[in-house]
């Protein structure tokens, strides 16, 4: 049974801040929906002795330990050595991987050099974890007492691949046999955690139940956990309609499901086409929209018009609107959106304009400003969003608020 897990990521660059851990996130987040508890996350630099370190911390405290990093053919690349050190076996030439390695590098033209097989060296026992996307594959090792340990490339896509492929669905077969686990995961747009916490107080679990929040701006997510047979589905039907009924009309998703992709099926399902005009998102928004396969059918087109100039040459927006009233303003974003719908021949118009810093904004309008708009059948709406934070976390707000309400308007449409 896998219950808790560590995640140990590894690299001078990732100690140093010069680059972003995204890899530990990833891994929790796929974790959090096989109701696995991450209960650590290590972070060491290209050090033998730290990473000896960080292991034996990990094997203390996880039943499985998934590390990143350092599987490359160069000298600061140590994992795989640490590891064998660590558990006290040898290294192994795996001759079918070193085959494969001299075959990829032929075919694509690439001078081959020897540092590269030690890409191919695995401690005594592994077994492999193919790397689809890369030359560097992983390995999977015993720890003792029924632990186990991974280790993937710390190439993002590459890590996600050989996650998805190999180390999740091994989990899954770990607990297959456990105590049947119930459980379903909400996202959550337009509450604080603290606000979820206290709409949920009234909801009586019980010892079978859990509830887990996680907060990931600008969203939160909310599992429900239930352990048991047929009593423990039961009450987790109960559990889950009760819930719903609290904040049903925040939840825009279950599981992996974004809020494009909810939004794309509900204009899929009304028929309807949508246009946006975006100043401040700079062309997120559709970015987002056209990120989801078959979006072509649904999506008319976008503008971004981030000038005043572009704002009425593209958008509709009258000289005189934005001469009495300004770009960042209510009748601005009314004017952008039931222009970008007239003039695409869509059915809804979405618009966006604001500040999104981290200068430009004044008393009355300060950074994190944004009006979005809506227009549909006979109506066109504006609202008022304030975000905080930096230039980034204004845009992915404001494009996350637009496109919930967006999906709001098609439900009750």
């Amino acid at each position: 049974m896998i219950e808790r897990a560590v995640v140990l990521s590894t690299g001078d660059e990732l100690v140093s801040g010069r680059v972003v851990d995204t890899n530990s996130a990833s891994i929790a987040d796929k974790l959090f929906a096989l109701a696995v508890e991450v209960v650590a996350v290590l972070k060491v630099g290209d050090s033998r002795e730290r990473i000896l370190w960080a292991l034996r911390q990990a094997a203390e405290l996880g039943d499985v330990i998934i590390g990143t990093g350092g599987l490359g053919p160069t000298a600061d690349d140590l994992t795989t050595e640490a590891v064998g050190e660590f558990l006290g076996r040898k290294l192994r030439l795996s001759e079918e991987i070193a085959e494969g390695l001299k075959k990829r590098f032929a075919s694509r033209g690439l001078p081959w050099t020897p540092n590269n097989l030690k890409q191919a060296l695995f401690p005594e026992g592994a077994e492999i974890v193919p790397n689809p996307l890369g030359t560097a594959p992983g390995f999977r090792v015993s720890v003792g007492a029924g632990k186990a340990l991974f280790w993937l490339s710390g190439v993002p896509r590459e890590m996600e691949a050989m996650l998805n492929e190999t180390v999740l669905p091994w989990i899954s077969e770990q607990n297959k046999t456990a105590e049947t686990i119930w459980a379903c995961t909400f996202k959550i747009h337009g509450l604080t955690e603290s606000r979820l916490d206290a709409i949920l107080r009234p909801v009586l679990l019980g010892e079978r139940a859990k509830l887990s929040f996680r907060a990931h701006y600008p969203d939160l997510s909310l599992r429900l956990t239930v352990r048991g047979g047929e009593e423990g589905q039961k009450s987790f039907s109960e559990l889950k309609a009760r819930i719903e009924s609290l904040v049903g009309r925040y939840i825009y998703a279950e599981g992996d499901e974004t809020l494009e992709e909810v939004v794309g099926k509900l204009l899929l399902g009304k028929r309807w086409s949508l246009a946006v005009a975006e100043s401040c998102t700079g062309g997120y928004i559709s970015r987002r929209i056209t990120r989801i396969a078959g979006s072509s059918v649904y999506f008319k087109g976008a503008a971004v018009a981030y000038s005043p100039g572009s704002k009425i040459r593209f958008a509709g927006v009258k000289a005189f609107t934005l001469e009495r009233h300004g770009a960042v303003s209510q009748e601005a974003a009314r004017e952008m959106a039931d222009g970008i719908r007239r003039e695409a021949g869509a059915d809804v118009g979405l618009s966006t304009t604001g500040i999104a810093g981290p200068s430009g904004g004044s008393a009355e309008t300060p950074v994190g400003t944004v009006w979005v708009g809506l227009a549909w059948r006979d109506r066109v709406e504006a609202r008022l969003f304030r975000f905080g934070g930096d230039r980034e976390h204004v845009i992915l707000g404001a494009s996350q608020a637009a496109l919930n309400w967006l999906r709001t308007v098609l439900v009750a449409s």
